[in-house]
């Protein structure tokens, strides 16, 4: 079955703002997170792979996964283009599909969270895929209105979220030493919408 982002797989990075966003949430990322050569990533939510690309820059290997067909050929295209060598891709969703095997160093997330429905399973999921000592980046909204992706929005579960509430969910799910902290301020319809990237780390 399509999903919904396919469609819009072809023209996602086009808009600068995108571009810009995913910048600003690699180097907020790069902050909170010491990122090594040997290191293993997991990308989820990696749509096009602009954080993903990112990464595969500064670690050894990155696995891309998104539940977006469209989404994951262009990452694919990008990747070939740019002689990519170390970036692996699945499409999955973890709310149903098998976990891919680890375990990974890293686990991040950008703008991906507010579409899933269950966090706090996805959450203990990240923790089961890392070997301990590794870390989690996870990049999303704060809470808003509703007006950032506007009434009815397919696929969007929560308006953002609470920084409090999203720190408890983080160590409920067993994560240590967690960190949220401002990534970027996103333009969007005319109005400033902030986003925050939270780091922790598996005992």
């Amino acid at each position: 079955m399509p999903h919904s982002f396919d469609a819009r797989a072809r023209t996602w990075d086009d808009d600068p703002r995108r571009r810009h966003l995913a910048e600003s949430i690699s180097a907020a990322l790069e902050r909170a997170v010491p990122l090594r050569k040997d290191m293993a990533a997991l990308d989820y939510g990696a749509g096009t792979g602009l954080l993903t690309l990112a990464l595969a820059a500064r670690v050894r290997r990155v696995l891309a996964v998104d539940a977006s067909a469209g989404m994951l050929a262009v990452l694919a295209q990008k990747a070939r283009a740019g002689n990519v060598a170390n970036v692996e891709i699945l499409r999955a969703d973890f709310a149903h599909d098998p976990l891919p095997a680890g375990p990974f160093d890293l686990v991040a997330s950008a703008m991906t969270l507010h579409h899933v429905a269950d966090v706090a399973d996805l959450l203990r999921k990240f923790h089961a895929l890392l070997a301990p000592g590794g870390h989690v980046a996870l990049a999303d909204l704060d809470a808003e209105d509703g007006t950032f992706h506007g009434t009815n929005a397919p696929g969007v579960h929560h308006l953002g979220f609470a920084r409090t509430e999203f720190a408890a969910q983080l160590e409920a799910a067993g994560f240590a030493d967690v960190r949220i902290a401002d990534a970027v301020r996103n333009e969007k319809n005319g109005r400033a919408y902030t986003v925050f990237l939270a780091a922790a780390r598996k005992p």
